[in-house]
């Protein structure tokens, strides 16, 4: 059937599939950890990296850039939804794009942890890249809170703020070829490590599913912790949820490749910053909650 189907379609469309298909079975392996090495984007990125940092994420946050709240597709400023009197605490969270199962994932940790994270900060901005439209599927597919949630159509905030663009982003070439070697874990560290401990468990992480049908068969292999194939059986399950919505999801497939991270703000100073170094390394929420928990 594979052959067939391949003899009837052409390379470049056989390659896109293929490649789509592995991205989305392996965690959204959509995103690029490599370093960004090549003229200037090394100064860009260094400069975001250095001590200078707080500043540069502050004036970029605070400047002009817009985003398009999905709820209404209309452009606000990022500066208009963070109020920085005294010491309020505000969260900036983004995503990657849409359809990316490395998001799905997130997203999910974070609406289970939800009630925390407001109880704990004074306000909660969720960027994601891709259209409103696509924004408003992504929430309603997970039940994610849509009114915290905001759209990047084109990738450029996430840029300005200096986030991993991925492999060779000034290459001409389709971004489905670019994702090759991040699949193999190349200039991507921990990938590797991260898609065998989806089938290994981790006897460091909290188990994934608590209660239900699924639980009470994880349960037999062990309590307490993320039992082998159980995270793996989460990403299958995301992965039958994007597939069929994936043109909806993802309507520019050049952003395939960035990668986002997590901010916390106490007033203009930031006291928190997760960068995503590596595919499916997306941060760590009870880092999150623990640097709220300090700051509070």
């Amino acid at each position: 059937v594979t052959l067939g189907w391949v003899a009837s379609h052409s390379r470049a469309e056989f390659s896109k599939m293929a490649t789509k298909m592995v991205v989305v079975s392996f965690g959204g392996l959509a995103r690029s950890a490599a370093r960004r090495g090549v003229g200037a984007r090394v100064a860009r990125g260094a400069g975001l990296r250095a001590s200078a940092s707080r500043e540069a994420y502050r004036d970029v946050l605070k400047g002009t850039s817009e985003v398009l709240p999905v709820e209404s597709g209309e452009p606000v400023s990022l500066a208009s939804l963070w109020p920085d009197e005294g010491k309020r605490r505000h969260v900036f969270l983004f995503l990657s794009h849409f359809g990316d199962l490395t998001s799905w994932e997130y997203a999910q940790k974070l609406r289970d942890k939800w009630d925390q994270i407001e109880a704990l900060a004074d306000g909660v901005t969720v960027v994601g890249l891709g259209t409103a439209e696509s924004g408003k599927k992504f929430a309603e597919l997970l039940n994610f809170p849509s009114t915290f949630l905001y759209a990047d159509p084109d990738g450029s905030l996430y840029q300005e703020l200096g986030f991993e663009q991925g492999f060779m982003p000034d290459a001409d070439m389709s971004p489905y070829f670019k994702l090759l070697p991040m699949l193999a874990g190349i200039g991507s560290p921990g990938t590797i490590q991260e898609v065998l401990r989806g089938y290994v468990g981790d006897r460091n992480a909290k188990p994934i599913f608590e209660s239900g049908t699924l639980a009470t068969l994880f349960n037999v292999v062990g309590e307490g912790y993320q039992r082998p194939f159980e995270l793996a059986t989460l990403r299958l399950q995301n992965m039958v949820g994007i597939l069929p919505k994936w043109g909806e999801l993802v309507e520019k497939d050049a952003l395939i490749c960035q990668q986002g991270g997590t901010l916390v703000f106490e007033g203009t100073e930031l006291i928190h910053e997760q960068r995503d170094q590596g595919i499916l390394k997306y941060a760590d929420i009870d880092a999150l909650l623990t640097a709220l928990e300090k700051s509070s």
